[in-house]
């Protein structure tokens, strides 16, 4: 398993995330918090739904402005 950590800017913070590669696919979450979110297929992607998550509080396109 490979951890990275990871610092992101929403909405003028900085915000700090860790990836996981585990079998099925890389999976983020906050530091210090035991939920993960996942699986993607590449780190991009996941630190992309990190961000979108952590502005909106959903990654679901029809609530998203």
């Amino acid at each position: 398993m490979k951890n990275h950590t990871s610092i992101i800017n929403v909405l003028d913070k900085d915000i700090t995330i860790k990836t996981t590669q585990k079998r099925k696919g890389i999976y983020w979450s906050y530091e210090d918090v035991n939920q993960m979110y996942g699986p993607f297929r590449s780190e991009q992607q996941a630190v992309s739904d990190a961000k979108l998550y952590s502005q909106y509080g959903t990654t679901n396109r029809a609530l998203i402005p």
